[in-house]
């Protein structure tokens, strides 16, 4: 057995032992440990998505050690022009909704500070919480102030000791990541301003996976796929109100809800209608997730099939070595025999190799003729395709390209 790793008996957030099986994906790589080496071995992890009959949580069912997963980690935030330009957007929609003129902020698992920024700017008193030693000496670097821990509830008491309690708290893309989930949200509980503070959660929503057929997003950083239902019953038990939701275009769809401690601040419009949907098209019901399965084993069957048959004859360029990459290409049996490069913007990428498929990663001016010369590139980051397009663009890269996710695989000119 090993030490590194366990699979769960019962479900992380109400331990009931009814645990059904949606879809098995097999052995993966970790999708963010990139190897160092052409052909080394990576080591792997049981990678199975399931369902808890009793409340609805839909979650994967081996937890690997999260210093393992997070303790270095190769995304940056800033690295996308996308993520850049939401922060703003984010940063307003979560002052609308607070009520206290210089509010104390602090996002957890702020990565590199890009979110923050915004909140800076506006000379507020801020602060990241970050595990990733890497990624905090950047943010620091870059003037955020940001303590290197996992946040949780001893941290939460930390920072409410040294700085008071915060008035915006907000996590964004990490609340389904920790197997400490209980301890994360009695933290922000503890932390977070009584009369007027707000909490702002953002996470890939469980409603975009399946309508999008986004099975690449199942990877072991992501232990959580929420729906807005399960999480509100979640945080509701500590005593944390939702009374709105905004879309956000981040991960191929996410939602951003919005709670807080006082029970006079009832659900909006927007929530409401939002829970109705979810309640319309079953979205908590196991039944709707086993469709979800036949159609990821149908995508994947196809998806390999193009790619080995456009392979024959040269090996095909791709774009983005995310984690979703990882799980896409690890599941459907793609690797270095038919991929010759990931092109990738991020330096902590570059002179690598991916999980388990073994693709050296590059930056594009390393291989810029190579990429103008070819004729066809997959793009694996599909969720930055209109960023990525604008980048080849300008690059002067005419030809084909694949996009194999939402729905279907898709292919586009660029004149």
């Amino acid at each position: 057995m090993n030490k590194d790793f366990k699979v769960i008996k019962s479900c992380r957030i109400c331990n009931s032992k009814k645990i059904l099986n949606i879809l098995n994906l097999g052995n993966h790589p970790l999708a963010n440990e990139l190897n160092a080496f052409k052909n080394q071995k990576s080591k792997k992890y049981p990678l199975k998505l399931v369902f808890c009959s009793s409340c609805k949580t839909i979650q994967i069912s081996a937890t690997v050690d999260q210093k393992k997963l997070f303790n270095k980690y190769v995304w940056t935030t800033g690295t996308s022009s996308h993520a850049n330009e939401f922060s703003l957007n984010f940063a307003t929609k979560v002052l609308n909704k607070c009520k206290v003129q210089k509010p104390f902020v602090v996002e957890i698992a702020s990565n590199d500070g890009t979110f923050l920024k915004p909140f800076k700017k506006k000379k507020f008193k801020i602060l990241g919480v970050e595990p990733a030693s890497n990624i905090c000496t950047i943010a620091r670097k870059q003037g955020i102030k940001t303590i290197k821990e996992f946040f949780n509830k001893k941290t939460a008491n930390k920072i409410s000791k040294q700085y008071g309690q915060a008035d915006i708290i907000f996590a964004r893309n990490v609340i389904p990541h920790s197997s400490m989930i209980h301890s994360i949200i009695d933290g922000i509980n503890s932390l977070l301003s009584i009369k007027k503070g707000i909490v702002a959660i953002e996470f890939h929503y469980a409603k975009n996976i399946l309508e999008g057929l986004q099975y690449d997003s199942i990877y072991h950083e992501h232990l959580f796929y929420f729906t807005a239902k399960t999480l509100i019953n979640l945080l509701e038990k500590y005593g944390l109100n939702c009374f709105d939701c905004e879309k956000s275009p981040i991960s191929g769809g996410a939602l951003i809800l919005f709670f807080s401690k006082d029970i006079k601040n009832r659900k909006s419009k927007k929530l409401n209608i939002l829970l109705k949907k979810e309640n319309d098209i079953k979205l908590n019901q196991f039944e709707t997730w086993k469709k979800f399965k036949i159609q990821a084993l149908i995508h994947r069957k196809k998806f390999n099939k193009l790619i080995k048959e456009m392979s024959k004859k040269e090996k095909i360029i791709a774009y983005g070595a995310s984690a979703r990459s990882s799980t896409l290409l690890n599941f459907s049996n793609i690797d270095n025999k038919n991929v010759k490069f990931i092109i990738d913007k991020s330096k902590l990428k570059h002179n690598k190799f991916s999980p388990g498929s073994n693709i050296p990663i590059v930056s594009f001016d390393k291989i810029k003729d190579l990429i103008v010369a070819s004729k066809k590139i997959l793009i694996l980051s599909w969720n930055f395709k209109k960023e990525i397009i604008k980048d080849l663009r300008l690059k002067r890269f005419k030809g084909q390209i694949i996009t194999p996710l939402p729905n279907k695989i898709k292919e586009y000119e660029i004149y």
